[in-house]
């Protein structure tokens, strides 16, 4: 977001903080996932009021509960991450599972069929179980935080890898694509203002660009956090339910990173410039700086670090992350441009060059009738020439040749505009965990990105 979303975006915080004090009853929600599933008994015959514990192995977080008089149990509003699921019963053994990986958005399916024998044995299993999504029948791909950290993303943004979800069409990504390479898509067909993007459960649309993702423009595109800050994201393509609403295209779910209550860092600097990528192929077609071997100046520095923890151990967890982005892109638009140049004369090292030029361009000097701008006329003798201008007109090419040419008594010339621009991108992102009780937790979350156009 930028900073005219800034009072906004505390605005959605503090309600996002009010809303997390929640029942278990509640529906899923966008940034969370649940676990599902039926206890029975090696005869098949359901168990009731079988206790089943699910525990984060990242924080410690626990939640306990029973199964109803079906034999089903349902745990909602859980982190993402990895769980140990505990289960017991009177009359049958302990069973616990080690590894089960919940995922953003989906309520994964867990049965569990107990062993008869005293409660005091236990049968673990070490291997992580795989899951089924059997309660909704949404299609989409989720992508964990390690999968975007080692894929080569030429802006290190995870829309670019959104693509690879069935249904979704996206051009092929420009790696020379001027700020955050943001890509629009479309899902079954429907226009790319037609999706919806969500945050930690807090919508992040541009609403102003008319939903559009690139920075072009007058408004620039959705706020794109560091792969390093991502827990994991998902996309939705079709017949997700009507919790993630808003848009009939794809629901992008992501989730950030929360501390755990061990100490992890980074620091990272991913660096591109001209010399290490080719020239534009309509650059190598029409430029005849090209043959001279000139490249165009594209110059990318991405450069920040994340650290996360805890400041009380299975309480108060925290993580933060900083990206900062240093774009100078100078990369040309396909084809060329015709820019009128008066007449230069000759021999522009000698000394009196600035006096001739004026002679040329004055009004009613030889060869003009106008000054090109009337409201800024040009002496006679040169003086109101800027000294800046006369350097410009000094520069040349490694072949010698001048680089803005001279117009001949025609009075135009045709030449190649490289438009070089700047981006500039400092990014913050903050978040802070309390689990006050077994039943509540507190979860502030602050994400801050400044992109001047």
């Amino acid at each position: 977001m930028s900073k005219r979303g800034l009072s906004v975006s505390l605005k959605l915080m503090l309600c996002g903080c009010c809303l997390t004090f929640v029942q278990a009853t509640l529906a899923q929600t966008a940034s969370t996932a649940a676990l599902t599933g039926t206890i029975a008994d090696p005869t098949v015959a359901v168990i009731a009021n079988a206790t089943v514990t699910v525990t984060n192995t990242a924080n410690n977080q626990t939640r306990t509960v029973t199964s109803d008089a079906a034999g089903v149990y349902r745990i909602p509003l859980l982190e993402p991450g990895n769980y140990r699921v505990r289960f017991t019963a009177t009359g049958f053994k302990t069973a616990e599972i080690t590894s089960v990986t919940l995922t953003v958005t989906e309520t994964s399916t867990l049965d569990r069929t107990l062993e008869v024998g005293a409660q005091a044995e236990q049968v673990t299993v070490e291997a992580e179980v795989e899951v089924l999504q059997s309660a909704t029948s949404s299609l989409g791909t989720t992508v964990t935080g390690q999968t975007i950290g080692t894929l080569p993303l030429a802006a290190r943004n995870f829309t670019q890898v959104l693509g690879m979800s069935s249904g979704v069409a996206v051009d092929v990504t420009n790696g020379a694509a001027f700020g955050k390479g943001t890509q629009n898509m479309s899902v079954n067909g429907l226009h790319s203002s037609k999706n919806n993007f969500q945050m930690d459960g807090v919508n992040m649309n541009n609403i102003a660009g008319d939903g559009t993702a690139q920075d072009g423009g007058l408004y620039t595109g959705i706020a794109v956090p560091s792969p390093d800050s991502l827990q994991e994201f998902k996309i939705q393509t079709s017949t997700y339910d009507a919790s993630f609403g808003r848009n009939p295209g794809a629901n992008v779910n992501v989730v950030t990173k929360s501390g755990t209550n061990s100490l992890h860092g980074s620091l990272f600097e991913y660096f591109r410039n001209e010399a290490l990528n080719a020239n534009d192929f309509f650059y190598n077609a029409t430029s005849p700086l090209s043959a001279q071997g000139v490249k165009q100046t594209l110059k990318q520095n991405q450069f920040g670090g994340t650290l996360g923890g805890h400041i009380k151990k299975d309480k108060l967890f925290y993580f933060g992350s900083y990206q900062g982005t240093r774009q100078r892109n100078g990369v040309v638009s396909q084809g060329s441009s015709t820019v009128t140049l008066y007449p230069i004369p000759g021999n522009r090292e000698s000394a009196d060059f600035q006096q001739r030029l004026g002679a040329a361009l004055c009004h009613g000097g030889p060869g003009v009738g106008t000054p090109l701008v009337p409201s800024v006329p040009i002496t006679c003798d040169g003086s109101t020439i800027n000294p800046v201008a006369i350097a410009l007109l000094r520069v040349k090419l490694p072949n010698g040749n001048y680089y803005i040419p001279g117009s001949g008594t025609s009075g135009t010339t045709t030449q190649l505009i490289s438009n070089p621009a700047k981006f500039t991108e400092n990014q913050y992102l903050g978040n802070v965990d309390w689990v006050m009780t077994p039943k509540n937790t507190l979860q502030m979350k602050w994400f801050f990105v400044d992109d001047p156009t």
